[in-house]
Formats: structure tokens, sequence, C-alpha cells
């Protein structure tokens, strides 16, 4: 177990709670000290190349809330808490990641019992999506009700907040957006997973740059066949073109809103959320830019056109909020909720 921290001199008052969030990813470890009210007071990141194991990671994590809270701007403050954020298909009864890519040596692993060695203080597991979840849904203070967060990337991915706490399903494989299925038959595209018609294989970022390929094919454009000429194309790249008016770029982004759209309208039709967030870094330029806006309009109307009213006209549908910090903030604010209940 690591040394306690140095002791500074205390106000007279008691002691702020702080908890330690932990987002573990198979690049970095991000780390951040969030106050009761949800305000991060302090952040850091590892290289979890460096670490490799829970143990290592545990331990390295603990020693930076120690180096914090032994200096004299936090000596209003104590620990009280550890939440983890870890991403793969999480067994949370047990605290053991099943199934986990880029993290070989997390698997299997009691992750509770081994944070507790670290540091012996009231601590949490949670997967990284619900985690991110969990920090927009209390930003917005949504209490009970209920709340997904699409993450758009090279995958597809959803953390859901039910009730007003973080849901994994009894498997810990609720909110697999990317693999709910949009289109069948013998048309229908491979996802990475092996099977047929995924949303991934359609607006995951390969999907995008696919349709633009197949849209090149039917066209003389010259300015898209001098952009797919190119080493590497990425949807942020489409996004910039689209600002600037290409045409091409437009459609696409338009036809993965309503891919999407039509995902998160089964996804509402079966869950009924309040308020559906769509975050990660394939968002067209979000709420910054024309075009992002546009996104998610078509996405808002997909949904609208495809579930019953009381259903989509109800669903608040938004980008998020608190960008790479969520998970971090999340981890701490579920191991906040667990120590109150």
């Amino acid at each position: 177990m690591t040394s306690k921290p140095t002791i500074c001199a205390t106000p007279s008052t008691a002691q702020e709670d702080l908890f330690l969030g932990i987002d573990v990813g198979g690049t970095n470890v991000k780390l951040g000290l969030i106050d009761a009210s949800g305000v991060m007071r302090s952040k850091h990141a590892l290289a979890t190349p460096d670490l490799v194991t829970p143990e290592r990671v545990f331990d390295a994590s603990v020693a930076f809330a120690d180096r914090e809270l032994s200096s004299p701007e936090y000596c209003k403050f104590k620990l009280s808490g550890i939440g983890l954020a870890v991403p793969g298909v999480l067994d949370s009864r047990e605290a053991v990641l099943r199934e986990v890519v880029n993290l070989p040596q997390w698997k299997g692993k009691r992750l509770r019992e081994i944070l507790r060695k670290s540091r012996d203080l009231p601590n949490v597991v949670v997967n990284d999506a619900n985690s991110a979840a969990y920090a927009e849904h209390a930003l917005r203070s949504l209490g009970n009700k209920s709340l997904a967060l699409v993450t758009l990337g090279t995958g597809i991915g959803c953390g859901l907040v039910m009730n007003g706490s973080p849901y994994g399903g009894d498997h810990g494989c609720a909110g697999e957006l990317g693999h709910i299925a949009i289109r069948f038959g013998k048309e229908a595209l491979p996802c990475t997973c092996g099977k047929m018609g995924h949303l991934e294989a359609y607006a995951g970022s390969k999907g995008v740059v696919r349709q633009l390929h197949s849209l090149a094919k039917t066209t003389n454009n010259s300015e898209i066949a001098s952009l797919l000429t190119t080493d590497i194309v990425t949807p942020r790249d489409i996004a910039a073109r689209a600002q600037n008016g290409c045409e091409l770029c437009n459609i696409v982004i338009d036809q993965t809103a309503r891919y999407l759209g039509q995902a998160i309208g089964q996804l509402a039709q079966v869950i009924d959320p309040t308020v559906v967030l769509l975050g990660g870094a394939m968002t067209f330029g979000g709420s910054q830019s024309k075009v992002g806006q546009k996104f998610l309009a078509t996405v808002r109307n997909t949904i609208i056109s495809t579930t019953l009213e009381e259903v989509g006209s109800h669903l608040q549908v938004e980008f998020a909020s608190l960008g790479n910090d969520a998970g971090v903030i999340g981890a701490a604010k579920v191991a906040q909720q667990v120590i109150a209940s």
C-alpha cells in the first residue's frame, strides 16, 4: 500500500470531500481531483504503456492525489473516495473486465480489490462510456431522469444513465449502439465485428470515408478526386470541405446523420430517455460550425420521423459539453454517489 499523504496545517473547520477520478485508456490514463460540486480542482495524465498493469496505474494515481493533497492549497480537502473508469466489457458486480482491447493485463482481475490495496478508501469501477455519460448527466442536474451519450469516432459507443445511475446491462454490453443493425440483406455492409449491416459500418469514421469514395465514383468532382488521392482522408477533412461548400461532402455528412438518427431512434424507442448527447471526435464541427449544426438538426429530424410522436418529439438531442474530461469527472461523481447512498 502506498504511504499516506503528508499532513499539513488544516483550518479549524471540517475538511471538504475530494474524489479521485481515474479514466484508463489504451494510450493515456487521465486523472482528476473533483470536489463535491463536480468541479475539477486538479488534473494530470500518465502514459498507459509506461505503467501496463492495474497495480502500477493505481499506485501512480494515488501518488498524484497525495502530492496534490500535501500542498497548502488543498489542506481544506480530504480524499474521500476513488472512481475508476475502464474500457471494454465490464462485469460491474465483480468489477472485472471480461473483454478489453489494448489492456491485456487488466482482463479478469478484481479491480476494486487491487485499488483498495493502493488506498483503502471506498471505490467504484464503471465503464468509461457510462462514466462520461454520468458526468454529462450530473452537469445537467437531471436527477432520476435518463440520458444516453453517443460517442462518434472510429467506433460508435454509447454510455447510459438510467433512472439517475450508470447502466451497463446484465452482461456489461448495454449501449453498444455501433452494433445496432440498420441495413439488412445482401447489400448490407460488413462490420468490424464480423456481422452485417451495423451502424458502425456506415457511420463510424471509416464508413463515412467509404461513403465519400462511393459518391466520388459517380461524379467528376475534381476536388474530391484530389482529396481521395491523399494517404489519409478523415471526417475532419470532410467537415472542412463541407464548410467551404463542397456538395459531395455535405451529402456524406447528411447521410451519416440519417444513419445515426435511425439508430438513436431505435434506442429511444426502447429506453425512452430524456436526453441524447452526441460527443467524440466526429461531430463535424459541433455547435461551433454551421455544418455541425445542420448535422445535429438532421439527426433530430430523422429521430422524429422514425419514432412514435411521444418519443421523438420529447427527446432532447444536443452536443456533449465536457469533452475529454467527462470520463474522469464521471468516475469521481459515481464514487461520490455510491458513498452517499
